[in-house]
């Protein structure tokens, strides 16, 4: 799978050098650059914005956003030089509709691919089917007198989460939460009787987790109560932002 995805690139790149060659030949544009820096820097940040693509392509960290990016803005650069079109580098405040194309794959990829840790035993309640819950924008909060907890898988765009377990019914067995978004903060209560594991991850902001704290890029935790793996009755929560806070307390 890789060697074959390697190949694309490869390929990729050898019909734009040929393209450009086959266009210098016939006149259309010229090859003829002085070597500064204004002209080579945007080589640079092109073989960069491959090489991130790539490694995210490969799932060796990297960034298909960023490398996206810089692969178009450094082609549009390009382009700029060989006298095709005029784009500066001042010019890339133009790219912003790249915001909403990004914003739309990335919901996408996150409705079809949970990034969180969720693990089920004899004793949980793995069959039940979660409920799932998708929007753009809304906060919700879960903390009516006795509401009965359920199996849930949530997303939402921008908006956010909060859950007091400590007024909630909370049935026999083993009861999943799965909680994701763009941006917002979650926050839940949860009585000092109920075990409960949590893996919680935010790339942008800060994590507070039976006293254990993370903040910065980039950011997991992962807890467990003492008294998890034996209970039969629990809560196995999973939690996963971009951007945002999560706090999660016994009470």
């Amino acid at each position: 799978m890789h060697n074959k995805i390697s190949q694309v690139v490869i390929a990729l790149i050898l019909v734009l050098f040929g393209f450009v060659l086959l266009l210098s030949n016939l006149n259309i544009i010229s090859l003829e650059m002085r070597w500064t820096w204004g002209n080579i820097y945007p080589l640079i940040l092109l073989v960069i914005g491959l090489k991130v693509w790539l490694d995210a392509l490969l799932k060796k960290g990297g960034s298909w956003i960023i490398g996206s990016f810089l692969t178009i803005f450094s082609t549009l650069l390009l382009l700029d030089r060989l006298g095709i079109f005029e784009f500066s580098f001042g010019d890339v405040w133009q790219l912003w509709p790249l915001l909403f194309i990004y914003f739309g794959f990335s919901i996408f990829l996150d409705k079809n691919k949970s990034k969180v840790k969720i693990e089920y035993d004899s004793k949980g309640s793995s069959s039940n089917k979660p409920k799932s819950k998708h929007m753009m924008i809304g906060d919700h909060s879960f903390n009516e007198e006795n509401w009965k907890v359920e199996p849930m898988d949530l997303w939402n765009g921008v908006g956010d989460y909060r859950f007091d377990f400590t007024r909630a019914f909370i049935p026999d067995g083993d009861t999943p939460i799965i909680v994701r978004g763009w941006v917002g903060d979650v926050k839940m209560l949860i009585p000092k009787h109920v075990p409960f594991r949590v893996d919680a991850k935010v790339k942008t902001g800060d994590i507070r987790v039976g006293g254990q704290k993370a903040d910065g890029m980039h950011r997991s935790v992962e807890y467990e109560t003492d008294d998890y793996s034996m209970a039969t009755r629990r809560l196995t929560i999973g939690v996963d932002l971009k951007v945002g806070s999560i706090r999660i307390e016994q009470v």
